[in-house]
């Protein structure tokens, strides 16, 4: 992140158009856990109007393009056959790729599925893989690392975008479903998948407080927070810049010593393990996603538990206390440590004052303004040269844009959810190691792998799920190196180095307070 340590000179800009069109003004409440500036929101619906137009013209530089969900998809597909070729298991994105709210700086997540008494070994076989395809791959690979965690995870860097690889899960996959089916709800021109794009840009470009893996935000933790905001405002909230200046005026004032947020109001810590929601005074609307609304999905979702949580139904209070839409005993803010808590609500009250200040300009003014708070965005992705793509794009100031469908493919996702749900359930009778066979030429021989084809080979090809086929493909693959890996490197240790915005992977074992 060293580009973006200097503030960067803002873009000269051009005149904002007045309009005669017609947004309704936003209304601003207090409430017991946040107070509200109560003048930047009540300006005129035309200027708020004209913000909203210089904020998506920062936004058609930041969202993805049709060239850079290409180049993604293309790497996905490449470890997709290469992983399954390998051991005829299947590979699923999740993250902010099939959501469609990555930045240009984003990386890419995966999840492999096998039984859960071989994830070490598949992790660190496929890390071997990996580290030979340096040198022989129809893409380039490089910094290859296997995370020796309990949550293991084989990260690496693809024509220099980050893509991190995991094993089994499923609660990825049940919150990428959830939250494309939410934005589906919410609708307004994906308001939901714009704000998360815009807001992810102001944390990771301006204020540098998104990344788990650095003690921060997690990105699922953060589009919680935004989805809290359309749930209690979603009236008032006419466009991504009304849902980043809510966002922070809340959230900078927030009680966070005594009440964690969930997706329907904040819950007293206090109260925890019963967990009753408190609704806002004065905020005066009612609920955008209901109690029957959240309870369906929460079982539509479910994430079957693992034997290592059995008995871990209690909240874990940190400094930062976040609350799984999907399970309450989740805490999705744990990653953030005490000095970064700290940061991360220094940065939230900078930017709402900033905010509020740049929103009370004249017209002219505030597009100015607009560009200077997104300042470090527009140095590094608005130049006509994004980060992921080889290929110029659009420039910022040009008054030119690509159309991209912010749409994503809900019933492949859900399809792949299922899939994952049935690779949980399978029975699998290998062992948790590879046995140990008498014979020295035999020893050297077994490797992690046997017993990751043993376990495969109790896959059916076809099964039913929602009244429709799933076919699980076995491709024909052969690395014309596969003899030359190990099955298994058993002396790597744990590597620090984090690139990207990150994905939060929860962890079975909650750590306690710092």
């Amino acid at each position: 992140m060293e580009d973006f340590q200097e503030s960067l000179s803002p873009f000269s800009c051009f005149p904002l158009s007045s309009t005669s069109s017609f947004l309704p003004i936003l209304h601003l409440s207090s409430s017991s856990f946040s107070s509200y500036n109560p003048y930047p929101l009540s300006i005129d619906a035309e200027l708020w109007l004209m913000a909203e137009l210089r904020t998506q013209e920062i936004l058609c530089i930041i969202q993805p393009s049709l060239v850079s969900e290409e180049k993604r998809k293309s790497i996905i597909g490449y470890f997709q056959r290469l992983i399954r070729g390998y051991y005829d298991i299947e590979v699923f994105p999740f993250g902010s790729v099939p959501l469609k709210t990555f930045l240009p700086d984003g990386d890419i997540d995966i999840t492999a599925l096998s039984h859960q008494n071989l994830e070490e070994d598949l992790a660190r076989c496929i890390f071997n893989i990996l580290q030979n395809e340096q040198q022989d791959s129809e893409f380039l690979v490089q910094d290859v690392q296997y995370i020796h965690a309990q949550v293991k995870v084989v990260k690496c860097t693809v024509d220099n975008i980050p893509v991190d690889i995991s094993f089994n899960q499923i609660a990825g996959l049940s919150a990428l479903c959830f939250l494309e089916q939410v934005d589906q709800f919410v609708g307004k021109d994906h308001l939901f998948k714009r704000s998360i794009i815009l807001i992810k840009a102001w944390c990771y470009y301006e204020s540098r407080i998104l990344g788990a893996h650095h003690g921060l935000i997690s990105t699922y933790a953060l589009e919680t927070l935004i989805l809290y905001i359309i749930n209690i405002f979603h009236s008032s909230l006419c466009g991504p810049l009304a849902v980043l200046y809510k966002f922070l005026d809340y959230y900078s004032t927030f009680d966070w010593e005594n009440y964690c947020i969930s997706i329907s109001g904040p819950v007293s810590i206090s109260s925890l393990p019963a967990v009753v929601a408190e609704t806002p005074e004065n905020v005066g609307d009612k609920l955008f996603l209901s109690q029957d609304f959240l309870r369906h999905y929460r079982e539509m979702f479910a994430v079957p538990v693992l034997s290592l949580e059995i008995g871990a139904h209690v909240f874990p209070v940190k400094h930062f206390n976040i609350m799984d839409p999907l399970k309450e005993n989740n805490n999705l803010g744990r990653s953030v440590s005490k000095g970064n808590f700290h940061r991360i609500r220094c940065a939230f009250s900078y930017g709402a004052r900033r905010l509020g200040e740049i929103l009370m300009l004249p017209g002219e003014n505030m597009g100015v303004g607009l560009e200077k708070f997104f300042a470090n965005t527009l140095g590094r992705n608005g130049r006509g040269q994004r980060p992921d793509v080889k290929t110029p794009v659009h420039a910022f100031g040009t008054g030119r844009s690509e159309v991209f469908d912010l749409t994503g493919d809900y019933d492949h996702h859900y399809n792949n959810l299922s899939c994952s749900r049935w690779y949980h359930n399978c029975p699998s009778s290998v062992p948790a190691q590879p046995s140990v066979l008498s014979s020295s030429s035999q020893t050297e021989k077994k490797s992690a792998w046997d017993a990751l084809r043993q376990f495969v080979r109790c896959k059916q090809n076809i099964f039913n799920w929602r009244g429709s086929n799933l076919f699980i493909p076995r491709l024909p693959f052969s690395h014309p190196c596969a003899s030359q890996l190990a099955a298994a490197t058993y002396g790597i240790d744990k590597m620090t180095k984090s690139r990207g915005t990150g994905t939060y992977i929860p962890d079975v074992v909650y750590p306690s307070v710092l």
